[in-house]
């Protein structure tokens, strides 16, 4: 086996490394002339693959302005190829979410298109969102079926992908012959139609493979010439994957340092090109070789690994989700071919009941019968199979809404530290003042002087009364944090809407000062006196207070660090009853919101914060809670630099 590679990396043709740049600029100067919209359509998507995994941002840029292009002039083909490219290459930025959700579309309008080759590009982009859940079984079928469809179509370089995609896959899941397999025969595609774009992939697969089966030097010299290609043409997505497998092959073999040497590289790399999902491996495995003998890069490298994961979470949830509706949708398609086969079939059976004796006929009728019953027997499986990926989306949801109360309750704990402390120095001080109070009361019992004896009798009762009620105060305030924190019964119960205003009102102030101690703002409140307790859950509503205040402060916030001198923040509460409902309305002067996101801001997981700063969960839950869990309704009222206007309305019966 040792010889047929060699052998074949002998017959590698030798590629001038400027081809690829040559190429590239000779469709930016057609792209800078007159041409119509369709040809620069294509020459956009063309840039795009030439770009997505040397500079994946470049990439992405190619593909979105091809399928602007597309959509305003109604090039569906162009439309579903661009929208493909649009996912792959955001793919390789890591956006897994954004993905996942583009190559479900792109797939839907390709099947309408029946444009096989954007069907078999999607079903390796979902084959690839599959495998990095570690979901081998279901990544290996569709890889299958691109690969078919390519070969059917004599594109042989993607047939060379998907034949590595697939031995690849086999190699994760522990099938080491199917992996050689796959893989030798991409090598020899791949020599035989001189392809070198996936060629390091291949050689990285396959110095996996043998690094498992123990041949470290040949493991070893298909990973090194895998890197030597990646640099002569500058494939950083490929030599990042590269010096990741050579530092996986020496953890196999038990070469802590130059494990470590090499995932250094690959993080360098990574980092360099923002390749989120490779700097996550390449952390996870550093700190594995720091662990136990240097504490402190271990530390480093564990931060910035959970860091990068957190990033990915909601990526990899919600690609379990989209691969979960992309199933349904499969299987959708799939009864609904069944069905039209079986009414064709009736069509036939029909014709030849006409011409036929009455045994065929009897026979014709018993064979429609036990074709039903498999059908529904068929139907009633699929069926459970969709009610059990329903129920796991469902289990999925409550978990995604239980990490969103959780993060929002971290927001919570500096406000609800300073709000604490108050009333706890009050106590203190109260405390201290009784305590020299008593020996005073001592000496003049003593001394027999009754009237100061009652004097200072009457200031400790008044010092207790003090204590009494700053420490109600402080447990009202942990009753609050804890109400927040754990699952909801579900239980209305009259709320003072004013009273749990003005709370998460300064606990969510409070708790942004605790990040940014220069940050101030002027709370203003207009209180309706007159409000009714209304019928809710408490803990719900204030979850709904504190995201529309913690938006509030935050806008403000952003304001002021572009603002001149004389902007002054401000965040305003009105309450206020009629209608027979009661209305808040949470007002702020911040930088308000664009016109063209409006629309997005209560979709699920959209958010404009930085990453790491959102889970762009908060405005979706604000909208469940207050609409769907309460009957009211929520309204936005934003002008982009001036500020936001947040109206919610919650019935009072």
């Amino acid at each position: 086996m040792k010889n047929t590679i060699t052998g074949l990396m002998l017959l590698v043709t030798v590629f001038v490394a400027s081809a690829q740049q040559t190429q590239i600029d000779s469709l930016k100067q057609l792209l800078n002339k007159r041409i119509a919209d369709t040809s620069r359509v294509n020459l956009m998507v063309e840039l795009s693959r030439q770009y997505y995994l040397q500079k994946p941002d470049s990439g992405l840029i190619y593909a979105s302005q091809a399928l602007a292009i597309s959509k305003t002039t109604g090039n569906k083909k162009g439309e579903v190829r661009s929208l493909t490219q649009v996912g792959f290459s955001m793919w390789v930025l890591g956006n897994m979410p954004a993905a996942s959700q583009t190559f479900i579309s792109s797939l839907r309008i390709a099947e309408q298109l029946n444009d096989n080759w954007s069907i078999a590009r999607n079903y390796d982009g979902i084959s690839s969102i599959y495998a990095l859940q570690h979901e081998f079984k279901l990544a290996i079928p569709y890889a299958l079926k691109s690969e078919a469809i390519f070969g059917q179509m004599h594109d042989y370089e993607n047939v060379v992908d998907e034949l590595s995609d697939i031995g690849d896959f086999y190699n994760s899941s522990g099938q080491l012959d199917s992996a050689l397999r796959y893989n030798n025969r991409a090598l020899q595609m791949s020599v035989k139609i001189n392809e070198w774009v996936w060629r390091p992939k291949i050689m990285r697969s396959l110095g996996l493979v043998y690094a498992k089966l123990g041949k470290k030097e040949l493991a070893i010299a298909l990973m090194h010439k895998a890197i030597a290609i990646c640099l002569k043409y500058k494939e950083t997505f490929l030599l990042s994957g590269s010096y990741f497998g050579l530092a996986q092959a020496f953890q196999q073999f038990g070469q802590r340092d130059s494990c470590i040497f090499y995932a250094k590289k690959t993080f360098n790399v990574a980092q360099k090109a923002s390749l989120g999902y490779s700097i996550s491996k390449a952390s996870n495995l550093l700190a594995q070789m720091y662990d136990g003998n240097n504490d402190h890069e271990a530390a480093r490298y564990y931060k910035i690994a959970l860091t990068i994961k957190d990033s990915l979470f909601n990526a990899e949830k919600v690609s379990q989700l989209m691969i979960i509706d992309i199933t349904a949708q499969q299987r959708e398609t799939d009864l609904k071919n069944a069905a039209s086969a079986y009414q064709n079939k009736m069509k036939l059976f029909a014709v030849l009941v006409a011409l036929a004796l009455v045994v065929i006929i009897l026979l014709v009728v018993w064979r429609n019968n036990k074709k039903q019953q498999t059908a529904n027997i068929l139907l009633e499986s699929q069926k459970r199979q969709i009610q059990d990926a329903l129920q796991g989306l469902k289990v999925t949801q409550t978990q995604l809404i239980q990490s969103e109360k959780m993060a929002s309750l971290g927001e919570l704990t500096a406000g609800i530290a300073h709000e604490i402390q108050n009333p706890l120095n009050f106590v203190n001080n109260f405390s201290e003042v009784s305590v020299e109070l008593l020996a005073e009361l001592k000496e003049e019992e003593e001394k027999g002087n009754k009237e100061d004896v009652i004097a200072i009798a009457d200031d400790l009762t008044q010092n207790l009364e003090k204590i009494r009620h700053h420490g109600k105060r402080a447990d009202a305030i942990v009753k609050g944090m804890l109400q927040h924190s754990k699952a909801t019964s579900g239980q209305k119960e009259p709320t003072n809407i004013n009273a749990l205003a003005d709370e998460y009102m300064r606990l969510a102030y409070h708790g942004l000062r605790a990040k940014d101690k220069s940050f101030n703002a002027e709370l203003t409140t207009h209180f309706d006196k007159n409000l009714p307790n209304i019928s809710v859950i408490p803990q719900d509503i204030g979850r709904v207070l504190l995201n529309l205040f913690n938006n509030a402060f935050y806008a403000v916030h952003q304001q002021q660090k572009t603002a001149g001198a004389d902007y002054k923040p401000e965040v305003t509460v009105i309450t206020l009853s009629e209608n027979g409902q009661v209305i808040i309305n949470v007002k702020d002067n911040g930088n308000g919101i664009p016109d063209n996101i409006k629309d997005k801001i209560m979709q699920p997981f959209f958010t404009t914060k930085p990453t790491g700063e959102g889970t762009g969960l908060g405005l979706s839950l604000t909208y469940d809670i207050a609409v769907k869990g309460h009957g009211g309704g929520i309204q936005v009222n934003s002008k982009e630099g001036e500020g936001s206007e947040f109206i919610v309305t919650l019935p009072i019966n």
